[in-house]
């Protein structure tokens, strides 16, 4: 549904560039990668906010690379929300619908229709200074969603929000993609919220992209050093000093590690208590091996432990 093709924009010495990036319909796509990689040029290079140097961007087949925003039928919510202050919330949502110069009823028969799903119908005469970030957010994706568009772009959507809000809202996306059936590609830094919304990831690394693929695949067998260390903790050490033979670096996540029995013994360095499991260091062979062990596993820190790693779950990556 959306293809971008040979894509590249260069500026103040970055390069991004996409050689070939195919985006299914109806989907929750989610560009992950750390500060300066390229995500938000991406994003918005498919709306329309900037102009490649080569490359092409295709909705539904059709090249849209010279057309302007307005005419690539997509949404955009932006980390700030850009809502018009002097403007009713009604009159934020309505805007697009009032550019496209659709009558009267039209418009206000639209506003409450996405206003009511949004679950904002009563703050439609209010400004948004008068609203709370959550609710002020959701006006934000009103007005992108109320011209109903093919794509819905968030550059860092849960940014301004906090933790706990944003444990709800991250639902609510969700489940809002999945009831509008509208395409949407969702910007963050934040690996948690990333697993947790996206049908597909697409992981950026200096303005390439390293992996693309369903979270459970990235997470568990990635391709990629760097996807494999983005990604949640994990464990990297050459190979030899768990004597498995190869110069090669092997991976593996602190879940895979066995604490209370196994071929190796290690020195307890750490003890971190996270609620549902506790976070343990362990120094074997001058490396540090993190383990995560169920919370009421009594295990102090200078404490000497057995411990094996699940064999299956050992990723190889190039030394």
């Amino acid at each position: 549904m959306l293809l971008l093709k040979g894509l590249r924009k260069s500026f103040r010495g970055f390069t991004l560039y996409v050689e070939e990036l195919e985006i299914p319909d109806n989907s929750y796509v989610v560009l992950l990668g750390p500060s300066g990689s390229g995500k938000t040029t991406l994003l918005r290079l498919i709306a329309g906010l900037e102009t490649p140097d080569a490359g092409a961007v295709y909705i539904d087949g059709r090249d849209v690379t010279k057309s302007p925003v307005w005419q690539r039928d997509v949404g955009i919510v932006f980390q700030n929300y850009a809502l018009y202050p002097h403007l009713t919330v009604f009159d934020n949502i309505a805007m697009p619908l009032k550019n496209r110069k659709l009558p009267k009823e039209e418009i206000a028969k639209r506003v409450r229709h996405i206003a009511e799903i949004l679950g904002i119908q009563n703050q439609l005469e209010k400004y948004p200074h008068q609203l709370s970030g959550g609710q002020q957010q959701r006006v934000a994706l009103a007005r992108a969603l109320v011209k109903e568009p093919r794509v819905l772009l968030l550059d860092e959507p849960l940014s301004n929000i906090d933790a706990r809000l944003r444990l709800e809202v991250r639902g609510f996306l969700k489940s809002l993609q999945r009831r509008l059936g509208t395409t949407v590609i969702h910007v963050t830094h934040d690996q948690e919220e990333a697993m947790a919304l996206g049908d597909l990831l697409v992981v950026i690394n200096n303005g390439r992209i390293e992996e693309a693929g369903p979270p459970s695949q990235l997470y568990s067998r990635p391709r990629s050093l760097f996807v494999f260390n983005f990604l949640g903790l994990s464990n990297v050490l050459p190979a030899s000093r768990l004597g498995l033979g190869g110069d090669e670096l092997i991976g593996f996540r602190p879940e895979d590690v066995v604490v209370g029995e196994g071929r190796y013994t290690g020195k307890v360095a750490r003890v971190e208590y996270l609620g549902p499991y506790k976070l343990l260091e362990i120094v074997f062979n001058d490396v540090v091996i993190k383990a995560r062990v169920p919370p009421h596993l009594a295990v102090d820190e200078g404490a000497v432990v057995r411990f094996d790693v699940e064999k299956d779950k050992i990723l190889r990556f190039p030394s």
